[in-house]
């Protein structure tokens, strides 16, 4: 059927070639040359906009999250605990005292009364340092929950004033058990006699000296003793305040520094003090070599306090979150496996409170100011500092990094009244 034309139009016929015959309509397909150039500058551009945008060249960017504001300076937090970590808490304050201008006044008081200061209703401190994790007991006293952070390891070192002894002497755990329980008395006993073949040794009576307050060093002597004889665990225990067996020339004196003294002062006694108070008394001081596990004699240096506390952290199936308040009460940090481990191995920990709202005279300022210090002392320059030779000589063992990890997590989980607090640098 042929088309109709529109009214008043001409038909137009046909092309015909020369020949007479119509020539066919050819319709002249457009190039995509140029449309294919168009899509490819439009991907350029796309791409540069994109990459622009991600590296922020054109200084447009806003960040999806808040910058870093400077925290503030002149707050002081205020400390109390173990008198094993002052040198390296003084020495700390000092360098992030210079880098913040916020400073930290830590009470030396010992273990209990950084803990009993920690533990009032409002706390008298903002944290405490100790040697010994918390109980379950001392845990339901606070008015909060804290987070358990282990911030720093050490070397518990039995040392000894015994005249004309030269060297190391050997000591075990059974021995050191049954000097602190009475049934080893004299310094010739068979049984010391046994682990230094090579000693004369004299028939004086033993003295022992312990604390009488609440100590971190008594946790972990207690605990080592606990391990070595079934005795001692089930009628002494372990703990930062025990009942020692009454031993006779035994004296009970208050505070670590007294106890160097005491043993310093009197022949053929015995005591328990941190590597660092020992290594730096300004006299030398007389100390054991302690067999571990594998049945060495160690004799304590910070190489083989970090390689205890490696191995021990490495032999755990997992690492109490620093949440997880009774977590690290349930772990022992003595009697590692390693063949050149020092058996007397010890993390201090330090207890802050999870939800600032609950500490000393809280505010977000000082939230801020808490946090900043804990991400200090775990960083790489405060752990390297723990175990220098100058300035000042230190002898703490820098922790593994799983520990610091577990912290830093443990950390990022505090509040302020409810809300996370904010970071600042």
């Amino acid at each position: 059927m042929s088309a109709t034309p529109e009214p008043g139009a001409s038909p137009t016929p046909p092309p015909t070639e020369a020949s007479g015959e119509p020539k066919p309509v050819v319709q002249r397909r457009r190039s995509r040359s140029g449309l294919y150039a168009v899509i490819a500058v439009l991907i350029v551009i796309v791409i540069l906009v994109a990459v622009g945008a991600s590296t922020n060249w054109y200084g447009l960017q806003k960040s999806s999250t808040k910058p870093e504001a400077a925290c503030s300076s002149g707050t002081e937090l205020q400390a109390n605990g173990a008198q094993f970590v002052n040198p390296l808490m003084t020495t700390w304050a000092g360098v992030y005292q210079a880098q913040t201008g916020n400073m930290v006044n830590y009470v030396d008081g010992g273990s209990g009364t950084g803990l009993t200061d920690f533990s009032q209703h409002p706390p008298l401190i903002d944290f405490a340092a100790t040697d010994d994790p918390l109980t379950p007991l001392e845990l339901s006293a606070l008015p909060g929950q804290p987070l358990t952070l282990p911030f720093i390891g050490g070397a518990l070192t039995i040392i000894y004033n015994v005249p004309g002894v030269t060297g190391h002497l050997n000591l075990t755990g059974s021995i050191l058990a049954g000097i602190y329980n009475g049934t080893i008395t004299t310094w010739n006993n068979a049984a010391i006699a046994a682990a230094n073949p090579h000693v004369t040794l004299p028939s004086n009576t033993i003295a022992p000296v312990v604390r009488s307050d609440p100590a971190g060093t008594t946790y972990v002597l207690t605990d080592f003793l606990s391990q070595a004889s079934a005795w001692w665990a089930t009628n002494v225990g372990k703990g930062i305040s025990v009942s020692f067996p009454k031993v006779p020339s035994e004296t009970a004196v208050k505070g670590n520094s007294l106890v160097i003294k005491t043993v310093a002062g009197t022949s053929y006694s015995i005591g328990y003090s941190d590597l660092t108070d020992v290594l730096t008394y300004t006299t030398p001081l007389q100390y054991a070599a302690v067999q571990n596990p594998s049945g060495n004699y160690i004799v304590p240096n910070i190489t083989n306090t970090v390689s205890a506390l490696a191995d021990k952290v490495a032999s755990l199936p997992s690492l109490p979150a620093s949440t997880n308040t009774s977590g690290w009460y349930n772990v022992s940090m003595v009697n590692a496996k390693g063949a050149g481990d020092y058996p007397l191995a010890t993390f201090v920990y330090m207890f802050v409170y999870q939800e600032a709202k609950n500490g000393l005279t809280p505010s977000l300022v000082k939230s801020q100011i808490i946090v900043q210090w804990l991400h200090y002392i775990l960083s790489p320059a405060a752990q390297a500092i723990a175990s220098q030779t100058t300035p000042t000589p230190l002898y703490y063992a820098a922790l593994p990094s799983a520990v610091i990890s577990t912290d830093e997590a443990g950390i990022s989980t505090m509040t302020y009244n409810g809300t996370a607090i904010p970071a600042c640098k």
